[in-house]
């Protein structure tokens, strides 16, 4: 039998570390019975008390791992009897997996390198099965310091070790799909890229199009059904690939695949899954199907070590198949990221060059082309342009011109202010050459960014602007992008009727479907349309073409409903000519006025 005022020092030593509340509690209830002048019978009785009872369960071993003690609780856990356990090497109890690292961990304790150490570590019970355990392993010595047994404490945390990985699976896994989540996909994609530098694998990247269709028509129900059925099809179809499939976001879908002699190209890999997805499903009488956009990366993995790189990289690609249509796919293409990287980079950076000052506008005057008008040749309005020249210190850009300016704008919170900011000063600008020129001055033009021109508050950002600056509304013209016009934007619809109601005339800007949008002209209460650019350069640099013939008919057609016809970028007086003679109203263009600074618009109009 082992010493039990070594025990004793044991449970003390325990009260520090695990089950520190119960150690501490046996610890002060021996001390207490040795302290007093009882014999040592009922310090023994005392003691059997305590290892009997105690809640977890105990075994005192040799040195050799001999078990010469257990306690009750042990033989509830373990499903051993005493016998079973008494007289055998503690070590036979635990899963091969941990036999080796918990010898050292003993051994430790014997060679004075631990005072004790705390594992978690799975067990084989007496029923043929296996359990989870925590141990706190302790080790008693005589009164030389010298130590002679080990004692082991078990607690049972099956339960707790089940929750716990109940729990780790939901942060993995989307709960409604079952499939790996975006942490665990990228998890996954980690070891793949370390296991095998020379493997091949390709990352596909799924968005499923018009969803929001069915989830505002049909009901979010419909779409959960929908998103299990694309999960469950998608599993299908690559179940003969090594691949890991997951979801992402709501309606985004992730594939490794860890390419093989029979994986198909990515051509067929998009056929495929677009032909599996459009095969409807049936739901409470209804027949739902979609289509899907795909961008597609393949890689060895040697080439990146970088996993959030990669699945940037293919979120991109998708980005760019979407901006061509429903069922699109595309592969990822390293000049064009860069290029597109490179403008994200230029974005995020005008909201601080325009904090600076380096965003400024310049003005370009929009000249008279119809030789049969009394003013012919002559400014008619000044178009606001924006332009933003890059500091000395940063990488030579150039000059970012208005167009560009207004679409990297839109990309970032900047078109929250920079749309009035330019309305402010396009009309105080006005006020200021008008006080030195008079009121032959012509009106300003300000073309207004996507956002400002479906803003329900735009009639009152605008009739502030007026006031500040003192100027009636026929003092400006407001260009307005004909793609929110067309997609039946309530507010910018409401925003041409009312400003055509208070006198401020609007254009139609990047206009380029004459016969679709005919109709608008004839609908609303617009003063003009301004061709879109790629069409303006088509006609100028191919005049054979089918393109310049389909202008030079749609021109007639936009003045017929009493619109104007404005033309940007006119960079000779060949070009000049051409559109003054197919009827173009005004035009603006290095060839007739250059864009300038403000202080320099008197003199040019001089």
């Amino acid at each position: 039998m082992v010493n039990k005022s070594k025990v004793m020092s044991l449970l003390a030593a325990l009260a520090a570390g695990y089950g520190a509340a119960l150690a501490s509690g046996y610890t002060a209830a021996l001390r207490r019975r040795t302290r007093s002048r009882r014999t040592w019978a009922e310090r023994e009785t005392w003691f059997r008390e305590v290892f009997d009872s105690a809640p977890v369960g105990m075994a005192i071993s040799r040195l050799d791992g001999t078990v010469t003690e257990t306690n009750t609780a042990l033989t509830e856990i373990l499903h051993y009897s005493p016998a079973d356990l008494t007289g055998h090497d503690l070590s036979e109890l635990f899963h091969p997996h941990h036999t080796a690292p918990l010898r050292s961990a003993y051994q430790a304790l014997i060679d004075g390198k631990r005072d004790r150490f705390q594992r978690r570590v799975k067990v084989l019970t007496g029923c043929g099965d296996t359990t989870w355990v925590a141990l706190t392993v302790s080790v008693l010595r005589d009164p030389a310091g010298d130590p002679t047994h080990h004692i082991t404490m078990v607690e049972d945390i099956t339960e707790q070790q089940l929750l716990e990985q109940r729990v780790r699976h939901q942060a993995l896994h989307d709960l409604l799909t079952g499939l790996p989540n975006r942490l665990h996909f990228a998890s996954h994609l980690d070891s793949v890229l370390e296991r095998d530098r020379s493997a091949a694998i390709m990352v596909c990247k799924i968005d499923l199009d018009c969803f929001g269709v069915i989830n505002e028509g049909l009901g979010l129900g419909f779409g959960d059904f929908l998103l299990q059925s694309v999960a469950a099809r998608l599993h299908s179809l690559f179940a003969g690939e090594h691949a890991f499939l997951a979801r992402f976001d709501d309606d985004e879908f992730a594939i490794l695949i860890d390419e093989s002699p029979i994986t198909p190209n990515a051509a067929t890999l998009a056929a495929r899954i677009n032909a599996e997805l459009s095969e409807p499903v049936y739901l409470a009488g209804r027949r739902l199907a979609v289509s899907a956009c795909m961008g597609i990366v393949h890689r060895r993995a040697g080439e990146t070590a970088d996993t959030k790189e990669l699945i940037r990289a293919a979120e991109a690609t998708l980005r760019r198949a979407r901006r061509t249509g429903r069922g699109q796919w595309d592969v990822y293409d390293p000049p064009a990221d860069a290029e597109q990287r490179a403008r994200y980079t230029l974005a995020t950076a005008m909201p601080e060059a325009w904090e600076n000052g380096q965003v400024t506008l310049s003005y370009q005057p929009l000249v008279r082309l119809d030789p049969a008008a009394p003013d012919a040749g002559r400014a008619v309005a000044l178009a606001a342009l924006l332009r933003w020249q890059h500091p000395r210190e940063q990488p030579k850009r150039g000059v970012v011109t208005h167009e560009d300016c207004l679409a990297l704008a839109e990309q970032t919170g900047l078109v929250l202010t920079i749309g009035p900011w330019m309305l402010r000063q396009a009309c105080e600008q006005l006020h200021s050459w008008r006080d030195q020129l008079g009121a032959a001055v012509p009106p300003v033009r300000v073309d207004l960014t996507t956002y400002l021109t479906q803003d329900p508050d735009l009639v009152a950002v605008v009739r502030d602007a007026l006031q500040a600056a003192q100027l009636r509304p026929e003092d400006i013209q407001l260009g307005m992008p004909v793609e929110v016009i067309v997609g039946g934007h309530g507010d910018a619809v409401d925003n041409v009727v009312t400003l055509a109601d208070i006198g401020v005339r609007t254009v139609l800007t990047r206009y380029g479907q004459a016969v679709g949008n005919l109709v608008l002209l004839e609908s609303l209460p617009v003063q003009g349309v301004e061709l879109a650019g790629p069409l303006v350069h088509s006609a100028a640099q191919k005049p054979d073409s089918v393109v310049r013939s389909a202008v030079a008919s749609m021109v007639p057609l936009i003045r017929r409903t009493g619109a104007a016809v404005v033309v940007a970028g006119i960079d000779d007086t060949e070009q000049a000519h051409w559109w003054r003679d197919v009827g173009a109203d005004s035009a603006r263009g290095t060839a007739l006025a250059p864009p300038v600074p403000p202080q320099d618009i008197p003199a040019l109009l001089r």
